[in-house]
């Protein structure tokens, strides 16, 4: 697989995450999740653990505030417009 099959794969996925309607609560629960793990590595006495659950935990967080759904909806923010493809030439 070259780079720009997998470019073109995560840009489906990321449509395909755009397109859907979010589960209940998807969001709440992948950020309780999120601050559970980073707990977790507060908690950990092997450092090698504390940085996988910190890095996973920093994932889901990322993952729980993106999207429509995440903090723009908390927020009650418009969804924002896709920027015009037009380029402007002088």
């Amino acid at each position: 697989m070259n780079t720009s099959d997998l470019r073109e794969s995560v840009r489906d996925v990321i449509a395909y995450d755009d397109a859907r309607e979010s589960a209940p609560f998807e969001h709440a629960c992948t950020l309780i999740t999120g601050l559970g793990l980073i707990a977790c590595a507060l908690l950990t006495p092997s450092r090698g653990r504390a940085v996988i659950h910190a890095m996973a935990g920093g994932a889901l967080l990322v993952r729980a505030a993106s999207g429509r759904d995440g903090l723009r909806k908390w927020a009650r923010e418009p969804q924002a417009q896709p920027r015009s493809r037009i380029v402007v030439a002088p």
